[in-house]
């Protein structure tokens, strides 16, 4: 995603949005002429001595005071509907292109971008693409005052607030450069930390945290020097522009001082002129500083999280019709990575309601095999046969997955079985029942709140849980990956037997299963 197309997509979706934006934002740029011509008025009424006039000057001040309050208040509502349509846009394309693609070293930039960027964008980009175009409308308003009081002098003062247009120009790759150097570094201090906060057992057990810890503050010293450059670059270019804004103001004030001089303007003139060309030149100082922060901001929308997930070029599986209950075949496989087979020639079918077991010793290909049958990575070579009544859009619906590691959102019980759906109650406390969480299986406890990744939960609770999930979501086949991995041994026993008695198609995936639990599968597949 590039600026440009963030804003085409962002003003297509909210077209009548912005032209109301735009319309009270240049009746509130009136605000650049109509103090300059009131101050001018009363000076002029004063020095003439028309004091009569002086309640009619007022009285028309407060009510264009009022029409330009009421104005600004709807661009403000206006405004703020704008970022948060801006908001939207990119925090769900950041999680959506990661939900296509799901990858644990993507997640970290994803949550930066979501937490950080958005704000960035928000502050740097969208708040300052409005004001640029009020700075616009309030030089454009100025301009046509100005030539109202004297033609040449409004030249002379155009001429004067155009100087600082050109620090843009000299500064823009020096800016972006900034910019991009630091949210690099921020990037690589936000990794550190999270990898020091998520892996601090780790860390402890080793000893190693004065080290992490050195780590993490090189990696804080280095985004704080950056953020520094890149707020030290954009400050000297400003730097630059207000004093062009110093000299043209001077020049300004001279050139409406000689006119008065020579009679061509009164001194209300003057002061009209003057405070006008400042509502000219400072506009365009603002446009100068807004070019700026747009400039800076253009390299967050090249963030690897905008960028949608490359589409997959293969496809390992063949659907069709299988005989009596056979599901998946796999024929003469050859399984591995980048071309490369770490499994050969690997046959055998899996029929409905089978339990099977794939061993083998830790990094013989387990993992490479379920994969390639979930269509991650490409299959080398043979065929992967699956049967037609499988053909879903998303064949992963096909599979509940019980992992070693189980994800517990930090909501209710009930939220955790439903993911959101709407199911019916009784259906939930049989679930529960049935995996053997009768004590859970009641109203109450459903909507107990379990807490963050399910801390109020044992492992063996977890998996019972996730178990559930799988079954209230109808998947036909149960995908055990070491999912019997950090138990206990009654909690171990417990899900084993609990499986073994459901009617899915169980494929479990261990490393270390006693003799006496492998007599309880129909299939072994022993990887070597």
């Amino acid at each position: 995603m590039t600026l440009t197309s963030f804003f085409k997509r962002l003003v297509s979706k909210n077209k009548a949005l912005f032209l109301a934006t735009i319309i009270t934002s240049t009746f509130s740029a009136l605000d650049g002429i109509i103090s300059p011509y009131i101050i001018g008025q009363i000076t002029n009424t004063l020095s003439q001595k028309r004091f009569s006039n002086i309640p009619k000057v007022l009285v028309l001040y407060l009510c264009l005071m009022l029409f330009l309050n009421i104005n600004f208040y709807l661009w403000q509502l206006f405004w703020g509907k704008i970022t948060k349509s801006s908001n939207l846009i990119l925090r769900s394309t950041a999680f959506n292109n990661f939900a296509q693609a799901p990858d644990s070293k993507k997640m970290s930039n994803t949550l930066n971008f979501i937490n950080v960027n958005v704000k960035q964008i928000e502050s740097q980009c969208i708040d300052s693409t409005i004001m640029l175009i009020y700075c616009i409308e309030q030089t454009i308003v100025s301009l046509i005052y100005i030539f109202s009081i004297n033609g040449i002098a409004a030249f002379v003062f155009l001429v004067c607030g155009l100087i600082p247009a050109a620090i843009p120009r000299l500064t823009r790759k020096w800016i972006q450069t900034g910019t991009k150097n630091w949210n690099k570094s921020y990037e690589n201090y936000n990794l550190k930390v999270s990898d020091a906060v998520h892996g601090f057992e780790t860390i402890r057990h080793a000893n190693g945290f004065n080290k992490f810890k050195a780590l993490v503050q090189n990696a804080l010293v280095l985004e704080e020097k950056k953020y520094f450059l890149m707020n030290f670059r954009r400050n000297t270019s400003n730097f630059y522009a207000q004093i062009a804004y110093s000299l043209s103001m001077v020049i300004s004030l001279s050139v409406g001082t000689y006119f008065v001089v020579q009679g061509q303007i009164l001194v209300g003139g003057l002061i009209s002129l003057f405070l006008a060309s400042d509502r000219l030149t400072s506009p365009i100082i603002s446009i100068v500083n807004i070019s700026n922060q747009l400039t800076s901001v253009s390299p967050l929308f090249k963030n690897e999280a905008l960028k949608p997930a490359p589409q997959k070029s293969f496809d390992n599986l063949k659907f069709t019709h299988l005989p009596a209950q056979e599901k998946i075949i796999f024929e003469n496989c050859d399984l591995g990575y980048a071309g490369r087979a770490i499994l050969n020639d690997i046959n055998f079918t899996i029929s409905k309601g089978e339990k099977v077991l794939i061993t083998g010793r830790s990094g013989v290909g387990k993992s490479t095999l379920i994969k390639t049958l979930l269509n991650e990575i490409p299959l080398i070579s043979g065929e992967i046969l699956v049967d037609e009544t499988l053909n879903r859009s998303n064949f992963l619906t096909n599979f509940g997955i019980i992992g070693q590691d189980t994800y517990i959102f930090s909501d209710t019980l009930r939220f955790n079985l439903t993911l959101g759906n709407d199911i019916p109650l009784d259906k939930l406390i049989n679930i529960l029942k049935t995996v053997k969480l009768d004590y859970l299986a009641d109203e109450k406890h459903l909507e107990m709140v379990i807490g963050e990744k399910g801390l109020s939960l044992s492992g063996g609770e977890k998996r019972k849980v996730e178990i559930a999930r799988a079954l209230l979501h109808d998947k036909p086949i149960l995908l055990v990956d070491e999912g019997l991995s950090g138990l206990d041994e009654n909690s171990n026993h417990e899900i084993f037997s609990l499986l073994q008695g459901l009617h899915q198609t169980i494929i479990e995936i261990e490393h270390a299963v006693s003799p006496a639990e492998k007599e309880q599968f129909d299939q072994i597949i022993n990887l070597k």
